[in-house]
């Protein structure tokens, strides 16, 4: 696995208590009950933790671990850090 997607994952363990088995295809919502609000404090710690902004792009949907890591190395690539 990526740094990027071990980093995600223990971001998201500590956000959500029923995390159970993370994949890239693990779905935020439908898997693991992130509200508006868990979508919001899951963004904050991320951007926090690769001090990067994310910002989502037009016609961009993150649904999945794997859209939430891509997401995140593009944002890293812009700012060329490797957090």
């Amino acid at each position: 696995m990526s740094e990027t997607f071990e980093a995600v994952e223990r971001i998201l363990r500590t956000l959500c208590s029923d995390a159970g088995d993370l994949r890239p295809e693990t779905n935020l919502v439908a898997d693991l009950g992130l509200d508006s609000i868990g979508q919001l404090d899951l963004v904050v710690e991320l951007e926090n933790r690769f001090a990067i902004a994310l910002e989502l792009e037009e016609d961009q949907e993150v649904i999945t671990i794997a859209n939430l890591v891509a997401w995140i190395d593009r944002a890293r690539s812009r700012v060329g850090t490797d957090g």
